[in-house]
């Protein structure tokens, strides 16, 4: 559980592995760390995140950067593999981390599969651009299914796309 009295610093890609549940609370500060190659959050297919944040207190996903020093692609961003259906298969690599890790696979035959709950959280500065078609961006999400919650999620100020979708049943609102 990360809580909202302490500020969270991802340094490189950091993982949560299957079986894992991470919780962070309402109003906690995520950040990326713009110093070190590619810092990311990725929900690994089994793992979840309960991420539950508030309108009047949200959690914040940003750069490691003083407030006025950010720039798009600082970190890269938010990453939820599912274990839903898409059209290329069960073993796909997800964009971003590359094709050799197996942790950074999503697919799978379950389309109600559950990843958790992601309810207002702002994404920002995020982004990162490995090669063409193979970026990070604010929320990627592959193959995630419709027991998975989405909502009232703001990406700004990303240096790819705010949200992308591979695949997956999720159904995502606001």
């Amino acid at each position: 559980t990360w809580t909202k009295n302490n500020v969270y610093l991802l340094q490189g890609t950091v993982f949560v592995d299957s079986l894992v549940t991470l919780t962070i609370e309402a109003g906690t500060v995520v950040r990326g760390d713009a110093n070190t190659v590619i810092s990311a959050l990725v929900i690994q297919r089994g793992a979840k995140i309960i991420a539950n944040g508030t309108e009047c207190n949200p959690i914040v996903f940003t750069s490691s950067k003083a407030a006025g020093s950010r720039v798009k692609g600082d970190w890269g961003g938010l990453i939820i593999e599912g274990r839903a259906l898409n059209n290329l298969g069960t073993e796909v690599p997800i964009e971003g981390i590359g094709a050799t890790n197996p942790r950074a696979r999503h697919g799978g035959s379950i389309p109600n599969d559950n990843s958790g709950s992601l309810t207002y959280s702002r994404i920002e500065y995020a982004g990162f651009v490995i090669a063409p078609n193979n970026e990070m961006n604010g929320l990627t999400m592959g193959s995630v299914g419709s027991n998975t919650t989405i909502h009232h999620i703001q990406v700004s100020f990303g240096l790819d796309d705010a949200y992308e979708w591979f695949g997956g049943s999720v159904n995502c609102t606001h």
